[in-house]
């Protein structure tokens, strides 16, 4: 792991920049709204005390280990939502990293969650030289699952626990997606390899594309 100072990122549509007290009034809003938090901790809105101490929460990530922490994430200069990448230590696994996030309405189905999510696990991985990231939520929370997956993770349990005051669905359990910085890596690679032949088939002539396309149909790809 690598330690560094928490840095603003930036995306093709997101500027990322690490939380901060200005950021209050957009935590607390999120928290407080009933379809934000239908399927998060208590099913319920919190409180304007519940959502002041998740935002002191949030902050302090930024201080526990250097280089993590929560973004609030603006496109074309409006909040859309935060992110985190925070230490939650497990008996397993005391150095156990997750990625978890919380997006406006307004914005959702407009791919920034996804956009958001991987940058989270590029800096985790390019930057900060994690070896694992992990992202939790309830099994019925369909979004949040592919929202996960479109970011890289795999599914590798289902889990079940039990709280003093649970969320409607919570009886179906809960997820927990993982991926590795191996998996990430060839993913990457992968990702990079189809860009650049994306890019050179792009770039050929149209009489020269269907020859070559003809050729590979009958050949395969030249080396």
């Amino acid at each position: 792991m690598t330690i560094k100072a928490q840095a603003t990122l930036r995306t093709a549509c997101l500027e990322l920049v690490p939380m901060g007290h200005e950021h209050r009034k957009f935590t607390m809003q999120l928290d407080m709204d009933p379809e934000v938090m239908k399927m998060v901790a208590f099913g319920r809105p919190f409180t304007e005390d519940e959502a002041l101490q998740v935002h002191t929460w949030l902050m302090g990530c930024a201080t526990s280990v250097p280089g993590f922490g929560t973004w609030a994430g603006f496109a074309k200069g409006k909040f859309v939502g935060w992110w985190i990448l925070a230490l939650i230590p497990t008996k397993e696994n005391p150095e156990e990293f997750m990625t978890i996030g919380r997006m406006s309405p307004k914005f959702w189905g407009q791919g920034y969650a996804k956009e958001g999510g991987r940058e989270m696990v590029r800096y985790a991985f390019e930057e900060l030289g994690l070896t694992e990231v992990i992202g939790e939520t309830m099994t019925i929370n369909k979004a949040s699952r592919a929202v996960m997956t479109g970011c890289g993770l795999k599914h590798v349990e289902t889990f079940f626990n039990k709280y003093n005051t649970p969320p409607p669905g919570i009886e179906e359990g809960e997820v927990r997606y993982s991926i590795s910085r191996q998996e990430w890596l060839r993913k990457e690679r992968s990702s990079i390899t189809r860009r650049r032949w994306f890019s050179v088939l792009a770039s050929w002539p149209p009489q020269l594309l269907l020859s070559r396309l003809w050729s590979f149909l009958f050949k395969g790809l030249p080396s």
